[in-house]
C-alpha cells in the first residue's frame, strides 16, 4: 500500500514537472509576435532563460488589454514584455528587465514636427496617436496632446500615414520593423523625430494572484545568471 501511494506521489509529481507555464503576450513585434521567427527575440530570450531550469513555457497570443487582465486575474503566471508601471506592482512582480527599450516619437514627413527638447512640443496644439492600455513616459502624460487610442501600433502608424495624428509614440525597434515589412508604401514618408523619449527597461513580469509565479520568478533570476555566467545574455538580446 506505501508502494502504491509512494508510486502516485511520484508520477503526480513528474505530471507538475511536465506542466508548461502559461504565459501571456501581445503582438509586439519583433520582440514577440505569434508567426515571427521564435515567436520575437524576447519570446526566444526567456525560453532559453527557463530551459536552464528544464521548464517548459507556453505562450498565448492575446490583445494587450486582455493579456493584462489575465496576468492580473492569475490566470497567467506571467506576462511579456511589460514596462514599470507603480500602479501595475499592487498585482504584478517586476524581475531582472530582459533588456531596454527605446522610446521615439514618429511623424509624417510631409507635415513635419521638429523639436530638440520635449518642452517645444507643449507650444503647439498636436494630436497624438498612442495604443490602448499602454504605460507610456511621465514626461509624455504631462504634455498637452490630443489623444487619439488605437489597439496596435500598426494602426497608430498607419493614422500618421493617412494625416489623423501629428505625432505617435512608439518604440524605436517596433517601429522600425513595422515600416520595413507592413508598412513598406509609407517608409519614405514616416521617420523618427527628435531625440529618445525614454530608455525603459522591458520584463517579464509575473502574476502576484498566480499560484506558481514565485516560483517561477525564482527560475526566471536563476537561469538569468546561468546565462549572463555563460555569456549566452548578450548574444540573444536583439542588437539595437
Amino acid at each position: 500500500m506505501k508502494l502504491m501511494i509512494r508510486l502516485c506521489l511520484l508520477f503526480l509529481s513528474f505530471s507538475l514537472v511536465a506542466q508548461p507555464l502559461r504565459i501571456v503576450s501581445s503582438e509586439f513585434v519583433p520582440h514577440n509576435g505569434e508567426l515571427l521567427p521564435n515567436q520575437g527575440h524576447a519570446v526566444q530570450l526567456i525560453r532559453e532563460i527557463f530551459a536552464t531550469q528544464q521548464q517548459d513555457i507556453q505562450v498565448d497570443f492575446l490583445p494587450w488589454p486582455r493579456a493584462l487582465l489575465q496576468a492580473r486575474q492569475g490566470e497567467a503566471a506571467a506576462i511579456i514584455s511589460v514596462w514599470f508601471d507603480a500602479e501595475r506592482t499592487s498585482y504584478l512582480h517586476y524581475p531582472t528587465p530582459l533588456y531596454t527599450n527605446y522610446m521615439k516619437f514618429y511623424h509624417n514627413k510631409t507635415k513635419p514636427v521638429l523639436f530638440a527638447e520635449l518642452d517645444q512640443l507643449a507650444k503647439t496644439p498636436l494630436r497624438l496617436g498612442v495604443v490602448r492600455g499602454y504605460s507610456y513616459p511621465e514626461a509624455i502624460k504631462a504634455l498637452p496632446f490630443e489623444r487619439t487610442e488605437v489597439n496596435t501600433d500598426l494602426e497608430s502608424l498607419k493614422m500618421l500615414a493617412l494625416g489623423r495624428v501629428d505625432l505617435v509614440i512608439c518604440e524605436q525597434m517596433v517601429a522600425e520593423y513595422l515600416l520595413a515589412t507592413e508598412l513598406t508604401e509609407y517608409r519614405t514618408q514616416l521617420s523618427s523625430t527628435g531625440p529618445v523619449v525614454e530608455a525603459r527597461p522591458m520584463y517579464l513580469a509575473f502574476s502576484r494572484a498566480h499560484p506558481d509565479a514565485v516560483l517561477m520568478q525564482q527560475k526566471f533570476e536563476q537561469g538569468l545568471q546561468q546565462l549572463k555566467q555563460q555569456h549566452r545574455l548578450e548574444l540573444l538580446q536583439p542588437d539595437y
